[in-house]
């Protein structure tokens, strides 16, 4: 078998986190913080110094092409912080001209004066978190924005970026059919009065056994969309995305043509990416490793991989696999029988007869994809290639 050839590949994207924010939703499980920005001037020399130190270790070549402020809330920090933090990757690292350069924030951190600035050092790209429009589900789900804050937010940043995704959530508590309509359908409004939003990302609420949001809402609660309506929800959203002109490319993701996000597309084809930060996961030269998520730890020692794992090759098969499923375009077998020299088509047989004839899957003879109907049940189909 010949060698992974992601081993050997250019590194072009670099993910960055930032986990500062004002309040953190009941939802989440991400490594984020609250009442703890009096660090943050403390936490930029710290990801500075892992930035320097990590770079200084890696033997493939790099030219990074797409640049990922995540969190947490970056949009909360400091201008100043964040552009020393991508002038130390400069510094370090050699930046395609073309770059698609990304900051994630809520809407209400939204500033004219942020705004200006994150364009002025070279963010073109924002991701805003809405995740409904309707006051009684953000409140819900402990958003700490309203639905006014977030059209306020949209509006600033539509006068400075021409490239905006936007993130929505459904299967909330409190949220119905009825509601979700009327967000998707003044999403769809937005999107015409904002030429900007070029992008959208809506998840399905998925809950960590240690969220919050079960003390209020326990996964039996009413409160929640019912199994079969979950499945309506996903097929109103598909329907009206790509009625309003988005391309459904990934479970997950709708965009305008041209306007993929790139960043994205590095994780799904499966390639080389660095990450720096509290709880930041890369994987670079055969190796995923991931820092801690305790910012006590990382703060403490950066370098210190709270994970680290050799990729073999029969892992990294699977891995590819099923992330390129996730893509609508779904996988050319030919093209991956090129890249990890495998035939899954015949080492998969059974898999793909099963999933065929139940509708979940599309095969040709060369392209292999998931059908609508696998994609409500992405992950059971997917299991079924581990």
């Amino acid at each position: 078998m010949p060698d992974i050839a992601v081993r050997q590949s250019i590194i072009t994207s670099a993910y960055i986190h930032i986990p500062f924010c004002s309040h953190k939703c009941e939802f989440c499980d991400f490594a984020a913080v609250a009442g703890l920005s009096h660090l943050e001037d403390e936490y930029t020399d710290i990801i500075c110094r892992e930035i320097e130190q990590r770079v200084a270790r890696i033997n493939s070549p790099i030219k990074l092409s797409t640049v990922f402020f995540g969190g947490g809330t970056p949009g909360l920090a400091s201008p100043d912080n964040l552009k020393r933090i991508f002038e130390t990757l400069k510094r370090v690292a050699p930046i395609d001209d073309s770059i698609e350069f990304s900051i994630e924030t809520t809407p209400h951190a939204i500033t004219e004066e942020k705004a200006k600035a994150w364009r002025e050092f070279g963010i073109n790209r924002i991701s805003i978190g809405i995740e409904s429009l309707q006051d009684s589900e953000l409140k819900a789900i402990g958003r700490d924005h309203t639905r006014g804050q977030a059209l306020a937010g949209l509006e600033i940043a539509s006068s400075y970026f021409s490239n905006i995704n936007v993130d929505f959530m459904y299967a909330l508590p409190t949220q119905t059919v009825e509601s979700w309509g009327k967000t998707l359908e003044e999403l769809v409004s937005l999107t015409k009065q904002y030429p900007s939003i070029k992008h959208v990302s809506s998840y399905c609420l998925e809950l960590a056994v240690n969220s919050p949001l079960l003390s209020r809402f326990p996964r039996a609660s009413d409160a929640y969309p019912v199994d079969d309506s979950v499945a309506v929800l996903f097929e109103m959203l598909v329907e009206t995305l790509t009625n309003a002109g988005f391309v459904h490319y990934e479970v997950s993701n709708f965009a305008l043509p041209n306007f993929l996000c790139e960043h994205n597309l590095v994780y799904w084809r499966n390639k080389q990416y660095l990450a720096f930060g509290v709880g930041a996961h890369r994987y670079v030269e055969g190796y995923r490793s991931a820092n801690s998520k305790s910012l006590k730890k990382y703060m403490r020692d950066c370098m210190a991989d709270e994970m680290s794992e050799f990729i073999d090759s029969a892992t990294e098969i699977k891995e590819a696999l099923m992330l390129g499923l996730r893509m609508r375009e779904g996988i050319d077998v030919r093209e991956f029988e090129e890249s990890y020299g495998v035939n899954i088509a015949r080492v998969f047989e059974k898999q793909i007869d099963k999933l065929k004839s139940g509708g979940f899957i599309d095969f040709d003879g060369q392209h292999l994809r998931i059908t609508d109907a696998g994609v409500l049940i992405s992950n059971l189909v997917l299991t079924e290639f581990m």
